[in-house]
């Protein structure tokens, strides 16, 4: 994922955005902005650490990171000043140096993801007379991703499958919610997965809960299990949710199974150029409601996934944001009715040039283990 056109492109249309919307100074924390800018990221610690994209690129990293930072192919080409400071020392001199040659910051945008302790004396040396956040700026160069990245996000729906299948395998009656997320952790990493970002598994009434943690309940026949895993691939991400059922499912499941499938289907097959994410989360949604589920449907139809598990574009009502090739976003509707169950099911899909590409491969169909 690493090529010096590439990121020296990135950096220049990070310039021309900070100038179209009058910005003299961008502050960027070791957050994926960063790995996206870069290519790669220092150690995100308690060391101060921030990139200054003003006038001038410039890094200021803890002297125990120069060398990995020092590394990255393209670095040079960038035409980045980097100051480094060390262990026994205050970073603030260096720090301030470097604010220093920003020149007068009128306007300053700051990385939402960054630490406050890191902000906090950067706003005390420069006082600038607005302050807004660098994510929609950062977002207008991630939203639409290049064919490279495509194919890493690709890459990573496929180790999402077979990850999937670990988990589905290991649910059994008598095991526990955090084994099954251990199984799908064990795949991610065996698999070479870098970081494993979540592995939320929910049996029974627990899966009226969206983002119940995997915890101790052990699963038993007639219990639907949700399944929701992801990991970061090469600094990508993946997101896949499916939804088991241990034993006969009863015909109330059934029917608000096949109601999520065929919001699931819909939502996918409205994506394509020039329609919102208002009208791709209504075309979920409205399958749901007219099923008589749709209080039950308590959260967006999806969510951006890159570099970050959760980013722009937001698939939801209202959004009347405009839908681009290039862009990659979740369609994860789902049903829960509390104390009795839940179901989601989710996929990662590729706005094309005539309609859409699904990443996530796993069979769509109720997953029933007698």
């Amino acid at each position: 994922m690493r090529s010096k056109k590439m990121h020296r492109n990135r950096a220049a249309a990070l310039q021309d955005i900070l100038a179209k919307y009058d910005v003299d100074l961008a502050v960027l924390g070791p957050t994926t902005h960063m790995r996206y800018l870069l290519g790669d990221v220092p150690l995100a610690d308690e060391r101060l650490c921030v990139l200054l994209a003003g006038k001038k690129l410039q890094i200021v990293v803890p002297s125990l990171n120069a060398a990995s930072v020092s590394s990255i192919p393209g670095i040079d080409e960038l035409g980045m000043d980097m100051l480094t400071w060390g262990d026994n020392d205050s970073p603030l001199p260096v720090l301030e140096s470097a604010l220093a040659a920003a020149g007068k910051v009128r306007k300053l945008a700051v990385d939402g993801a960054m630490r406050a302790d890191f902000l906090i004396p950067i706003l005390s040396y420069m006082s600038p007379d607005y302050i807004v956040s660098a994510d929609p700026l950062m977002s207008e160069l991630r939203i639409k991703k290049a064919p490279v990245e495509i194919d890493a996000l690709q890459a990573a729906a496929q180790q999402a499958d077979r990850a999937m299948q670990a988990a589905i395998d290991a649910c059994t009656p008598g095991i526990a919610e955090q084994e099954v997320a251990w199984a799908a952790e064990q795949a991610f990493r065996t698999d070479g997965a870098q970081t494993v970002e979540f592995t939320l598994i929910a049996a029974g009434v627990n899966a009226a809960f969206p983002h119940h943690y995997s915890g101790r309940t052990k699963l038993e026949h007639g219990m639907g299990v949700i399944i929701d895993i992801g990991a970061s691939l090469n600094g990508y991400k993946s997101d896949i949710t499916r939804t088991v059922f241990l034993g006969r499912p009863p015909d109330e499941f059934k029917r608000a199974y096949d109601t999520v499938l065929r919001a699931n289907e819909r939502g996918r097959e409205a994506v394509k150029p020039g329609v919102t994410a208002d009208e791709v989360d209504n075309a979920a949604r409205s399958i749901i409601i007219k099923a008589g589920y749709g209080t039950y449907f308590i959260h967006r139809t999806g969510h951006g996934v890159g570099l970050d598990v959760h980013e722009a574009p937001w698939i939801m009502k209202g959004n009347e944001m405009k839908l681009e090739p290039g862009m990659v976003f979740s369609i994860e509707p789902g049903v829960y009715l509390p104390g009795k169950f839940g179901i989601r099911i989710e996929d990662i899909v590729v706005a094309t040039d005539t309609g859409v590409r699904v990443l996530t491969g796993y069979d769509h169909e109720l997953i029933v283990k007698e």
